[in-house]
């Protein structure tokens, strides 16, 4: 007879993913045990001699809030955000694996029965386990992982054509080590959406560049000042000119989806991203990359040291542009894998190789429902748990790690949700009030975030600071606005993200030294105050655009149109996003940008002056005047290369500056990757 093992709490999988978890199941006082192999993807990818890179997700995203407190102590005002190598962060991973090895039991989980008050757990070996409580972090099963793992890219590839099936971040590890030894690839995708991770920020702040990851520029509470205004911001123009592509063509031909027609998604895709009733609607694919130009900047300096070290260029816009990659179409495109052709619209290319890649699948084990719900099978979607965690079909099972960011670091989300399981182990009243009404909170929540969506293979991918946000108002341990007093307390609660050891600072789940690690990220980038000027230009242009059409001498009936359609088009985000962000360090550039903002920024009050004292026609046409001044301004910038757009800059990725570092880039990635 097999004998069973009874203990409070039962973590199937786990690994890092659960150690914010047990970690206050320790200091709650509650048993529990780990079941797991312990063979994550990260052990296998170091046995594969495959840990040659650096993570999507800048350090603090990607850290958990005591590790990051620890970092501090540890390096003081040396301690910087920035993006992690895989060795080191592989190597946290194996610290907290190595301090809590008493509690791993080394097996599989074959299945699990829940019944209403406890869960058996039977393990392929045949032992079993009685669990009140069974967490389910088991990740997901992905093609990509085995390709990371496998496929040996070296200087062999010099001169073939290799075909890849997958759009993600990890196939744009492979394009870059691909075209780094010399092959061309053949990319077959539906589009993608492409985010710069990484920007330099030259103000007269600094000397020099200062490194901004981009989770550090998302103020997710910023929306809450202005939805409308937010999404301008985050989107400089990106998004919107997918979504509207005819606009685009006229007002924006320099950027990738006019440039490259083929990297944009299915226009049905993108149409809902800015209309849920969230800030940013989930289920979006984002690829975070090194944009060449700010790589040179890092890295330049050290650069063998840094390719090394596993710091890549995979700006795929910079490929495309230069014919490294070629796009086609998924949909209309003929693949034969015999032959090893593609074709599409009469062109027909060979390849040496084939890369396959697929969704990402939980990998959960069989769940049986018992009890009254005899001979049901539990199957995982994202629309049907609450916040990704409860599923109101399960009784004290909780699932971790298959809600992930499309920007920021899974372990934003991760921790998070160890928070919430917490929560829902240790406090019975919470658990039931939680479990009284699952259904209602599941359907708000998708209102809010999926729009009119169908169901898709990407509903698990979120934007991080409104998730955490959600999590962190649920456990109540969110900021009011309140708490933070004065002119920092505002930079504080608008501009910092939702990275999740904002909301560890005071309240039930408090970390000590946060508020350390708060102030120090705080200094580092100078209070956000660069940020809040970044944020606050786009109404300010809107409402310049806005006064011009409403003091127009025409009727009234043909400005409320005008005013519709200037606000359903991106004119304005597009003009802002084109400002972006100065391209170096120079006295005169700086100069420039403050005789566009200032005029900008003081629109409301001169406009108004100017109306009381000389009538409307002469505020229309002050209004018209500095309208037409900051188009030309920021046209005439664009064009002498002293502004960059916040994504995917197609100007400075064809300057000849970018194509010779890049060409010595790989004169070295040659040498050292051999």
């Amino acid at each position: 007879m097999v004998q069973t093992r009874e203990i409070d709490v039962l973590i199937v999988g786990g690994g890092f993913s659960t150690m914010p978890l047990v970690r206050e199941l320790d200091a709650s006082g509650i048993r529990w045990l780990m079941v797991s192999e312990m063979t994550p993807i990260w052990q296998q990818l170091e046995a594969s001699d495959a840990l040659d890179f650096d993570l999507v997700s800048s350090l603090q995203s990607s850290v958990y809030s005591f590790e990051l407190v620890d970092m501090l102590r540890e390096q003081g005002e040396d301690f910087t955000d920035g993006f992690p190598t895989a060795r080191e962060f592989y190597a946290i991973h194996k610290k907290y694996a190595a301090r809590y090895a008493d509690h791993i039991h080394h097996g599989r989980v074959g299945s699990i029965d829940n019944h209403p008050d406890h869960s058996i757990v039977r393990l392929e070996s045949g032992e079993q386990f009685r669990a009140q409580h069974v967490v389910v972090a088991t990740a997901f099963r992905r093609q990509m992982n085995a390709n990371l793992k496998q496929i040996k890219i070296d200087a062999s590839y010099a001169g073939k054509n290799v075909a890849i099936t997958s759009t993600g971040d990890s196939s744009n590890l492979l394009i870059a080590k691909l075209v780094a030894h010399g092959a061309k690839v053949h990319l077959v995708t539906n589009g993608f959406i492409m985010l710069d991770k990484m920007f330099a920020t030259f103000s007269p702040f600094d000397d020099g560049p200062r490194f901004v990851p981009l989770d550090q520029l998302e103020c997710h509470n910023f929306s809450e000042v202005s939805k409308w205004s937010y999404r301008a911001f985050i989107d400089g123009g990106y998004i919107h000119g997918l979504i509207h592509r005819w606009f685009a063509k006229l007002f924006d031909r320099n950027s990738l989806g006019v440039r490259h027609p083929r990297s944009i998604r299915p226009h049905e895709s993108l149409r809902t991203f800015f209309e849920a009733r969230a800030p940013i609607e989930n289920g979006h694919i984002a690829i975070k990359y090194w944009p060449i130009d700010v790589y040179k900047l890092y890295c330049d300096d050290t650069l063998e040291q840094k390719i090394s070290d596993g710091y890549l260029i995979n700006d795929l816009p910079f490929f495309l542009e230069h014919g490294h990659v070629k796009l086609w179409d998924k949909a209309v495109a003929t693949l034969d894998r015999e032959a090893m052709t593609l074709t599409e619209g009469g062109e027909t290319a060979t390849f040496d190789e084939i890369i396959d890649g697929d969704q990402e699948v939980p990998n959960i084990p069989e769940i049986r429902l018992c009890g009254d719900r005899a001979s049901e099978h539990f199957i995982y979607k994202t629309r049907q748990q609450f916040l990704g965690v409860i599923s109101p079909r399960l009784r004290n099972i909780y699932t971790i790690g298959f809600t992930r960011p499309f920007t920021g670091g899974l372990n934003n989300i991760s921790e998070m949700q160890c928070l919430l399981v917490h929560r829902m182990i240790s406090d019975p009243e919470f658990r039931n009030g939680i479990n009284a009404n699952i259904e209602q909170r599941i359907a708000n929540y998708n209102a809010n975030y999926y729009a009119k969506r169908p169901e898709s293979k990407t509903d698990h991918l979120v934007w991080y600071g409104t998730y955490t946000d959600e999590v962190a108002r649920l456990l109540g341990i969110r900021p009011k606005r309140s708490d933070t007093p004065g002119l920092k307390g505002l930079m504080k609660y608008y501009m910092y993200p939702n990275n999740v050891f904002r909301f560890r600072e005071t309240g039930r789940y408090a970390v000590d030294g946060v508020d350390e690690l708060l102030s120090h990220t705080a200094k580092q980038y100078h209070d956000y105050k660069v940020l809040a000027l970044l944020v606050i230009r786009y109404p300010f242009f809107e409402l310049l655009a806005l006064g011009t059409i409403l003091l127009a001498p025409v009727p009234w009936w043909v400005k409320v149109p005008a005013a519709i359609i200037h606000n359903r088009l991106p004119f304005t985000s597009t003009l802002v996003g084109k400002f972006g962000l100065p391209t170096r360090e120079s006295k005169a550039i700086f100069n420039y940008r403050k005789a566009i903002s200032f005029p900008v920024l003081a629109y409301p009050v001169v406009a108004a002056v100017v109306w009381a004292a000389a009538g409307v026609g002469a505020a229309f046409a002050f209004s018209a005047g500095l309208l037409a001044y900051v188009y030309a301004m920021i046209h005439l910038g664009t064009a002498k290369g002293w502004n960059r757009k916040f994504f995917c800059d197609m100007k400075s990725k064809r300057s000849p500056e970018m194509v010779g570092f890049f060409e010595r880039y790989r004169a070295v990635f040659g040498r050292v990757m051999g």
